[in-house]
This record gives C-alpha cells, sequence and structure tokens, in this order.
C-alpha cells in the first residue's frame, strides 16, 4: 500500500477513535445495550421467557399456580415497561450514529474539495503542456476555461 494511502487510512481510523473516545458513560452502555436488542441471543431469551411465562401460567403444569392469568395482564406490563427501554437505548444508538454521520459527512467534503484543487491544478499543468507542444486547445469551450 502506497505512502499516502497508509496516512490516509490512520488519519480515518484516528478520527473515528477520538469519536469513539467522546462517548459518555451513558452513551456507551447505551450502545452495549442496543447492541444486545438487535443480537439473536435477545430474540432467543426473549423466546423462551415468553414460553416459561406462558407456560407457567396457563395452569399446564400440575402444582403450579398461575401467577398471572390468561390474559396475561403483568406480562403486558412488563413488554410494555421493557419496550419504553427498548426505544429509548435505541434512539440514542440512533443519535451517536447521526453525529457519526455528520462527521463523515464533513471529512467527505474537506476531501471533495481537496480533490477539486488537485483536479484544477492537473488541469493547469495540461493546459501548460498542451501550450509548450503548441497543441490547438479547445478555446471555445467554457468548461475547459473555467
Amino acid at each position: 500500500m502506497p505512502d499516502s494511502a497508509k496516512k490516509n487510512v490512520e488519519a480515518i481510523a484516528q478520527l473515528e477513535q477520538q469519536l469513539h473516545d467522546r462517548r459518555s458513560r451513558v452513551e456507551k452502555i447505551g450502545n452495549q445495550i442496543a447492541r444486545y436488542f438487535g443480537s439473536l441471543w435477545f430474540i432467543g431469551a426473549h423466546a423462551v421467557f415468553f414460553t416459561v411465562w406462558v407456560v407457567a401460567n396457563a395452569r399446564v403444569v400440575p402444582g403450579v399456580e398461575a401467577f398471572d392469568p390468561y390474559p396475561f395482564p403483568f406480562l403486558g406490563f412488563v413488554v410494555g415497561i421493557e419496550f419504553i427501554f427498548l426505544t429509548t437505548f435505541v434512539l440514542m444508538n440512533q443519535n451517536f450514529q447521526s453525529k457519526r454521520q455528520e462527521h463523515w459527512g464533513h471529512l467527505t467534503l474537506q476531501v471533495a474539495l481537496l480533490t477539486e484543487q488537485e483536479v484544477t491544478k492537473s488541469m493547469q499543468m495540461l493546459h501548460l503542456i498542451c501550450q509548450h507542444l503548441k497543441l490547438q486547445t479547445p478555446a471555445a469551450d467554457q468548461e475547459v476555461k473555467d
């Protein structure tokens, strides 16, 4: 990999690390929780939890007294509270991702401006080469003049 490419990769890695380090403790915890909520472990844990809850409260197991009989109002309450927290953590994570995208958009704009300067300089050099070699240039082309 060329040295310039290595420098660019290192600069991007440093920028990403700085953004990652700037997060508050609450944002870091929220990110971990949101990551868990989006995993197969979370789905599996919920499948097991709901199955056990329904079986325990459906009076199908002898000797187990239902603590939340059908239609399971307490389960609905627990799921509602969980939903509130889940939504909050997901929104926190999206807020962080939005900040991250904003930083990347700003970096992309800076790179685009640098690229425009390099292309303009290359066009100027190409024009000088054409003049030196006495090659005809399209004088009427406004885009070339700009």
